[in-house]
């Protein structure tokens, strides 16, 4: 029986993650575990399940890629600037 797995050792996603982000962990230096969606191509994260879904919206009805490392949507909120694209001046 060592090779079952205890129930509560079970995490249970909120829905479905978009193809290409994945659930991250991180442990801080104090030993709490940090979660966030990641899209590993981009490296856009989003801490809770509701953020990376709004973003996730936003991206369809704009007609965009929820995977464009260019989006402004949050960045605008949280005081960030856009990072240039290659080629721009």
């Amino acid at each position: 029986m060592d090779d079952q797995k205890d129930i509560k050792d079970i995490k249970v996603l909120p829905a479905p993650i978009p193809e290409g982000w994945v659930l991250d962990t991180k442990l801080k230096e104090d030993g709490t575990e940090v979660k966030c969606y990641l899209c590993p191509a981009t490296e856009q994260r989003f801490y809770t399940y509701e953020d990376l879904m709004r973003y996730v919206r936003y991206a369809k009805a704009a007609k965009v890629s929820i995977y464009s490392p260019y989006f402004e949507g949050n960045m605008k909120k949280e005081g960030y600037k856009r990072l240039k694209k290659e080629g721009e001046s």
